[in-house]
């Protein structure tokens, strides 16, 4: 690949996506390759099967190269949220006299503030909500500014080793990969989907995946709470089939879900048909409608319950930012969401032609921070970045 491109991949609960991109004119992107493949998923931070991540990996990365004939020897890889824990630390140093802050007092700041790392997980990412400096001053960049010390309240993004780090470098070693970063998926979704002056003030994501959901707590430019589990889209799906007894198959019956307006009036013996190369289906509208309420109140009750695990109590007037593409196709479901849990939701999503949906968010996300952390890496930002400090 050539310098101004960077290889991601977006580990989702259902599949994955290897995309190979660059920055384009007004923080747009061009795509150079793009591909993605089904797999088993996850669930409680373990894949069901390793061989067939693999088997996904692979195919992905394989035909994302054949379309922009080029070979990925450097690959960002976003850790979900069931596999990433978030620490808060809030670390003060002091400095012998005034004098400008520079880029190496973060680093110290960093180091310094994290003295202990839970057994079994690897520091992937670190980020600050703010910093303060000795006149009290609050600011997301302090470099540069005069300070006799500097305070930060830090987030640091903890990857679980076992079940996500070592599977995907030894996987991605095997392929050919020489160099994996690994980016927390919550973080690069907040930075690019919820603007500045909303982090400023916190803000709820709310990802709610295939069968994964994250929910964080936004700040500045970190996270102050997550908590992630195995709910989602699929769930609701998985509820409103039961047992199979009205002979309706799984995938039929979520084409069907995709058509209903969970906000639309219908008449009461209306019904839904979905015609496949051999048979035709059908099913009652309110009832199909009944179904899926039953199977959000479901998912309703998870991020209730991590509303209430939040200690943070300035939350409860913000509005659930949701993104994702577990429900958010779910014509209504929006609506429904917003009634059972009594708060404002607001469905966000990419803001790019032709990819403004909240099933692109994570992708999209994941890519903009990988361009981000490749310029920040480079030697000629790095030292004008020491000489401005």
């Amino acid at each position: 690949m050539n310098r101004k491109s960077v290889a991601v991949l977006d580990v989702g609960s259902s599949a994955v996506t290897v995309l190979i991109g660059e920055r384009g004119v007004n923080n747009t992107f061009v795509f150079k390759g793009v591909h993605t493949e089904k797999y088993d998923g996850f669930a409680d931070a373990h894949f069901f099967d390793v061989k067939d991540v693999q088997r996904a990996v692979t195919t992905a990365l394989s035909e994302a190269e054949r379309s922009c004939s080029d070979t990925i020897k450097e690959l960002y890889v976003g850790v979900p949220g069931e596999f990433c824990k978030v620490v808060t630390r809030r670390y003060s140093i002091s400095f012998q006299n005034k004098r400008k802050v520079a880029p190496y007092d973060l680093n110290a700041l960093y180091e310094q503030g994290l003295t202990d790392v839970p057994k079994g997980y690897s520091l992937i990412r670190q980020a600050a909500v703010y910093y303060v400096t000795s006149d009290n001053r609050r600011t997301i960049d302090p470099v540069g500014m005069i300070s006799d010390s500097l305070e930060g309240y830090l987030s640091y993004f903890l990857a679980n080793e076992g079940e996500f780090l070592e599977i995907f470098r030894n996987m991605l070693a095997e392929y050919g990969v020489r160099k994996v970063t690994f980016l927390p998926t919550s973080l690069a979704e907040a930075l690019y989907l919820i603007p500045s002056e909303k982090r400023d003030e916190s803000a709820i994501l709310l990802d709610i995946g295939y069968m994964s959901m994250t929910f964080s707590v936004v700040c500045g430019n970190g996270i102050v709470y997550q908590s992630a589990c195995s709910a989602g889209g699929g769930h609701v799906a998985a509820y409103v089939y039961g047992e199979g007894e009205d002979g309706v198959p799984f995938h039929v019956l979520e084409a069907m879900m995709a058509k209903i307006n969970l906000s639309s009036k219908d008449a009461g013996d209306s019904v839904i048909e979905y015609i496949d190369r051999e048979n035709t289906y059908s099913f009652p509208v309110q009832e199909l409608k009944a179904r899926i309420k039953d199977g959000l109140d479901l998912i309703c009750e998870v991020i209730n319950k991590c509303l209430e695990l939040c200690k943070d109590r300035s939350i409860d007037y913000k509005p659930i930012l949701l993104t994702g593409g577990g429900i958010t196709g779910i014509r209504g479901a929006r609506e429904h969401l917003s009634g059972r849990l009594n708060k404002v939701v607001e469905i966000v999503a990419p803001n790019l032609p032709y990819y403004n949906k909240a099933a692109q968010s994570s992708l999209l996300s994941l890519l903009d921070m990988a361009l981000r952390v490749k310029r920040e890496s480079s030697f000629f930002h790095k030292f004008f970045k020491t000489i401005g400090g």
